[in-house]
């Protein structure tokens, strides 16, 4: 009873305080730490005490699930020499230099857990990023390669993470025994999580197929899938970090044009609460248990050496990352002839405006609450509490100097989008209305009566203006019984035939993701309207 209590404290508490995030000019994130740090002072709030394990797994799949679910597959095809340097190359680094730096500052910090803080540090926030980039017209390959980036590098750096606590535990370590094992472990994860994948699509196949498809039910199973990834990947003694990952990627591709219109809209709207419930509530955790993280590390530091360890271990990490973003952009060019034929360079302000868009969340802050309270052997797991400490000074700084800044930061430089998503959005527009035509036009020779003729015609008219205005660069917009009834019918199969046209220039690639989910969105709604208007009028 009392976990089901505190729960609704905590997506109450989330509730309140991202209204009043809208009142001030810092990032939600803090908002809500500062918030739990209250809470814990208010005399009589329940103690919520953190079991790291079930942490670790109640909120990680999730989180890397989605990343993977709506990452672009072709373009991260494209993109992936630059996704995968910054995955493994920038990772490595970041978790070895701010291994030392941390080590330096702290010699009494094992080094295993060092390279954990390191490795709790390197993956970046997408839905940070993607909060202030969409509000701008930013570089489509710019967004594509921080997208990517930020699912590659969770995944990597939680591996390496969970590397580094399994050294501390053991307390040996073999550099050949960890990369042959990290290898097997990764490539495991990765099977897994796609046999995964594939068996719950067959399990919804079979649904749809014996008519027993419910939207209730595939969203259930939806959720309930990177669970099952991960704890598939960690039973066989793979990663079940890359199990939801790989998950996510399968569903993303099969989902768009396998569910459902009602489906996708609920699975889209369920989806987009549970995520902003575990972002919400794992600040919260935080701030609530901030009084008791400031007692364990402030009576062996004082309170200006624990910030200026985290401004360090904070400039280190950013310093790397806009250091590593220019050799890493420019060598491929250098060293390769076929690169340099087939590919833009990007600008030097791109280049920078990726470097400094390092901000850390949900994902580095998950993994540094799960660390184990014991070794196995009993004894308290050594530099836990400082290592909590200094990963929310990490995330407090980037979301603070990068976050607050990146928008102003493109802006300055001039970054503009390049036209492609709005080119590609045309062409599905254009493409899908003549579709819906067509149909329309293919109904006509087979009406009779004349109230269904002028239901047509009406239909016809309008869908013939949208192509019309298509053209010129635009956009658009009965009444009787049976007129009603059948202008429906003609919208319901034109629709039909917009979506099927769109989601094949998709399964084509030739369209984006990032155009194909919002018409597909918009045909879903507009389908739903038509259906729903109906049932009201109860035809």
């Amino acid at each position: 009873m009392a976990a089901f209590e505190h729960a609704l404290i905590l997506l109450l508490a989330i509730a309140g305080l991202s209204v009043v995030s809208g009142l001030l000019p810092v990032p939600r994130p803090i908002v809500y730490v500062l918030g739990g740090i209250g809470l814990a002072f208010v005399p009589g709030f329940p103690a919520i005490t953190l079991d790291p394990a079930f942490f670790f797994l109640c909120f990680l799949p999730p989180l890397l699930f989605s990343d993977g679910w709506l990452m672009p597959l072709r373009e991260f095809r494209q993109a992936r020499r630059s996704i995968l340097i910054l995955a493994t190359g920038l990772v490595i680094l970041t978790t070895v230099v701010v291994a030392a730096v941390a080590h330096a500052l702290v010699p009494a910090l094992p080094w295993p857990m060092a390279f954990a803080l390191g490795a709790v540090v390197s993956p970046t926030d997408a839905v940070a990023v993607d909060a202030i980039t969409e509000r701008l017209s930013v570089p489509t390959r710019l967004t594509i390669i921080l997208k990517g980036e930020s699912l590659m590098n969770d995944a990597t750096g939680l591996v390496a993470f969970k590397f580094a606590l399994a050294a501390l535990a053991v307390g040996t370590f073999s550099l050949r025994s960890a990369l042959g094992q990290f290898t097997l472990v990764s490539l495991g994860g990765l099977g897994a999580g796609l046999v995964v994948g594939w068996g719950v699509g067959r399990l919804r196949d079979l649904l749809a197929w014996a008519n027993r498809s419910d939207a209730l039910i595939e969203v259930t199973l939806s959720l309930l899938t990177p669970y099952a990834a991960y704890l598939a990947g960690e039973s066989v003694h793979v990663s079940g970090i890359l199990a939801a990952v790989s998950a996510g990627l399968y569903s993303g591709w099969r989902d768009p044009v396998r569910m459902t219109p009602s489906t996708r809209q609920l699975a889209w709207s369920v989806w987009s609460t549970v995520l902003f419930w575990l972002n919400g509530i794992a600040f919260v955790l935080l701030g609530l248990q901030f009084p008791k993280l400031l007692a364990a590390v402030g009576g062996a530091y004082s309170w200006p050496q624990l910030i200026g360890y985290s401004l360090v271990i904070s400039g280190a990490a950013m310093a790397l990352r806009i250091l590593w973003f220019f050799p890493g952009a420019y060598l491929p060019f250098l060293l390769s002839r076929r690169v340099r034929e087939t590919e833009t360079a990007p600008s030097w302000r791109a280049i920078f405006v990726g470097g400094w868009a390092g901000i850390r969340g949900a994902v580095t802050l998950a993994a540094a609450l799960s660390i184990p309270l014991m070794l196995p052997d009993g004894r308290p797991f050594p530099g836990r509490s400082l290592v909590i400490f200094l990963s929310f000074g990490v995330i407090a700084a980037t979301l603070l100097i990068q976050g607050t800044t990146l928008e102003t930061l493109i802006q300055r430089l001039g970054l503009h989008a390049d036209g492609t998503m709005e080119r590609e959005e045309h062409q599905a527009r254009t493409a899908a209305v003549q579709a819906g035509l067509n149909v329309l036009r293919a109904i006509a020779p087979t009406l009779k009566a004349p109230e269904h003729t002028a239901a047509l015609g009406h239909v016809v008219a309008e869908y013939e203006q949208r192509l019309a205005e298509l053209v010129e660069e635009g956009t658009v917009q009965a009444n009787a019984h049976e007129r009603r009834e059948s202008e429906r019918r003609f919208r319901l199969a034109a629709l039909a035939a917009e979506r099927e046209t769109v989601d094949h220039l998709w399964q084509r690639r030739e369209i984006t993701d990032e155009v194909h989910r919002p018409l597909q969105h918009l045909l879903d709604h507009e389908e739903t309207m038509l259906r729903g208007t109906a049932a009201l009028a109860g035809d």
